[in-house]
């Protein structure tokens, strides 16, 4: 994430936004008693760990070699929550992490309920779509108007990899949490769709192409600071803890972005990208 570095955000805004926009709610907790449900994300983990993860080339995607790379908190279903946050993590991150950090301590100090779900890629209609933020939206609503995309960074050719999930997956997760009378779980839980959800840009870019119609994608292999090959969530505690699951498969999410696209060709001008 360029938040704060790239020049159209300053990097005190950033902080001024996540952080200190943690801390009026947590001391409104403090007042009030009530509990924080912390919305957080997959880059409070450690940049450089991901970024040397050997990968090799499968079906257009990069897939993690993990008998040459052992991480505590890393397998073949993802990253899991014991995963390295050292940084860097990006000023993104940084203010994520410790929004949670303080969270936690507000939780203990003041006796308040405090969850914390570090959620992959969001993505469903109607989600403004942008390179940094609702790159699903952006990259689906770009194709159809044919309008120009790059694959940046690594070998140029989109092998990279994330994972995506529906709000309203994430949503029957909170109502669950604000539910919970079992404060004795842990506080900290990944909530994504995992390696079912998982896909590279190539592997949309050749989705896009069957749902409408080939377009040329140009490629920058170019690197940039924060990026990462792969990076998929592991989501098992919250499945244990939590009973839940992602109902919302990435062909479903998909198709639901790509009929808004179809009924609202305004919206890259909406979303602010053109």
């Amino acid at each position: 994430m360029l938040a704060g570095v790239k020049g159209n955000s300053s990097s005190r805004q950033l902080l001024e936004h996540n952080l200190a926009g943690t801390i009026n709610l947590l001391e409104f907790g403090r007042r009030t008693g009530a509990g924080l449900i912390l919305l957080s994300t997959s880059r409070v983990y450690s940049i450089s760990r991901l970024a040397n993860l050997p990968v090799t080339i499968e079906k257009e995607a990069y897939r993690p070699q993990l008998d040459s790379y052992r991480v505590v908190g890393l397998s073949s279903e993802g990253v899991a929550e014991q995963f390295p946050t050292t940084p860097p993590v990006s000023l993104y991150g940084a203010t994520k992490l410790a929004s949670e950090l303080l969270a936690l301590e507000y939780g203990e100090a003041f006796g308040l309920p405090v969850w914390i779900n570090r959620c992959g890629v969001l993505a469903g209609a109607g989600q403004f779509g942008t390179p940094d933020q609702g790159i699903f939206a952006f990259w689906i609503n770009s194709y159809l108007r044919r309008r120009r995309l790059n694959y940046i960074g690594f070998d140029g050719r989109g092998h990279q990899v994330r994972d995506c999930l529906h709000p309203r997956d994430v949503a029957a997760l909170v109502f669950k949490q604000m539910k919970s009378a079992h404060p004795q779980v842990e506080h900290v839980q990944n909530v994504s769709g995992g390696v079912a959800s998982a896909i590279s840009l190539a592997q949309l870019s050749s989705w896009c192409a069957v749902r409408f119609g080939k377009h040329s994608i140009g490629c920058d292999s170019t690197s940039r600071p924060y990026d990462v090959p792969w990076m998929v969530l592991d989501s098992a505690r919250a499945k244990r803890q939590w009973d839940w699951q992602p109902t919302v498969g990435i062909e479903q999410i998909l198709e639901e972005i790509a009929q808004h696209a179809d009924a609202h060709p305004e919206w890259l001008k909406t979303s602010g990208c053109i």
